[in-house]
């Protein structure tokens, strides 16, 4: 790289990436796919397991982190609990089971072969929550968001989203437990215990002077009509909180950054902050994903090819039945026995940052986490493709009187 553009790599990832993201963004849509496989594979152009320009992983990385603040903000920003409360006969028992589903076959799995059975539970959740956004661009694409199946999706969704921020304020207890290459169960009880507390006393500073400052701030701030001042205050905030969550209360910063959103959804601006803050949403999962397709090897297939297709049929077979015996358990519909397990036949955001902090934390294999990314690749690139064929079905079933 020449020497006076060196200083310039970080705006060279953005340049390359985010054009070629365009472009593959682009294609995949034409081809009625998911654009956040244009995404993935515009990352993995530019990464270091492709032929070409390689981007600055390091920078590349500090960019995933940054992504994964702003959509954790966003996921917590739009949590309604009205809209689980609405479907919670279904969604919470549902989540529950299929996800308890999921880690029990995945640990089992892997502990066969030769894992430990805590980074196979890693595993497990991590295969057990689908892609917020995957969801909610396949719902609405297929005008599936207004109706009950649509309803019970997002809030079975909810509910694996708060399984898996559990499962986040968890690791570092379990990673604590684990260090002296034994388990001890009071020790661990102990340990989780005062990070609970922690985690309670964090909700209620947010809940109460974090809610009135932040709510201070946005009041003073809207006054002056400027949206570009009213952005770069709710970043501030957002990053404030995420950061100070991490380094006073030992929280991960994606859970600081998801209070932050979800304490500032509780504040009379909610409306206008959405406003303001929505429509750059995409522009973070493009980031996000983009910085994470860095990270795909393909090798990572061959040399764990046995994994990889246990992975594989945890996503489309394991967590899709169970999820349609629920339902049909629970007496559901025909269209929400459909459209239910297929639209959460995948995995995204939640999945790399479980994997991701797991894998940091030296409790998950780094080929658990490559699997993963290359998991994601073929979910998110089949998903629409099967939800389509599904669709299709249930109108034929519909038309002629079928159930």
């Amino acid at each position: 790289m020449p020497p006076d553009i060196m200083h310039l790599k970080i705006v060279l990832i953005l340049t390359v990436g985010l054009a070629l993201a365009s472009l593959f963004g682009y294609l995949s849509y034409r081809a009625k796919l998911s654009p956040i496989l244009g995404y993935l594979l515009a990352g993995y152009a530019i990464g270091p397991y492709s032929p070409g320009f390689v981007a600055d992983l390091a920078l590349s990385e500090q960019l995933a982190e940054i992504g994964v603040v702003l959509m954790m903000f966003i996921v917590g920003l739009q949590f309604k609990a009205k809209d689980l409360l609405n479907v919670k006969h279904v969604a919470i028992p549902g989540a529950l089971v299929q996800t308890l589903i999921a880690a029990a076959v995945s640990a089992g799995l892997v502990y066969a072969a030769g894992w430990t059975i805590e980074a196979g539970t890693v595993l497990g959740l991590a295969l057990g929550v689908a892609s917020t956004v995957v969801l909610v661009r396949l719902l609405n694409d297929n005008h599936l968001s207004s109706t009950r199946s649509g309803h019970i999706a997002i809030g079975w969704l909810i509910v694996e989203d708060a399984i898996t921020i559990v499962a986040l304020l968890t690791l570092p207890v379990l990673a604590h437990s684990l260090q002296a290459n034994q388990f001890d169960l009071t020790d661990f009880a102990y340990t989780l215990m005062v990070c609970l507390l922690k985690f309670l006393a964090l909700l209620a500073l947010m809940a109460t002077l974090g809610r009135r400052a932040i709510q201070f701030a946005l009041r003073r701030v809207i006054i002056t009509k400027s949206n570009e001042l009213l952005t770069i205050t709710i970043l501030a905030l957002t990053f404030l909180v995420a950061t100070a969550s991490a380094f006073v209360f030992g929280t991960s910063i994606a859970l600081g950054a998801f209070l932050a959103g979800m304490i500032i959804g509780q504040t009379d601006f909610k409306h206008r902050v959405s406003l303001t803050f929505i429509p750059l949403r995409d522009t973070f999962a493009a980031i996000f994903f983009l910085s994470i397709g860095m990270l795909f090897n393909p090798v990572t297939i061959r040399d764990h090819y046995l994994l990889f297709i246990a992975v594989m049929g945890v996503i489309f077979l394991i967590k899709p039945l169970a999820a349609f015996l629920i339902v049909t358990l629970l007496k559901q519909p025909l269209e929400t026995k459909l459209i239910v397990p297929i639209a959460l036949a995948q995995i995204g955001e939640f999945s790399f940052i479980l994997a991701e902090e797991a894998s940091k934390l030296k409790i998950l294999p780094d080929s658990g986490y490559d699997v993963i990314i290359a998991a994601a690749f073929f979910s998110i690139a089949f998903n629409p493709i099967i939800f389509r064929l599904f669709s299709k079905n249930l109108a034929y079933k519909q038309a002629y009187g079928r159930s």
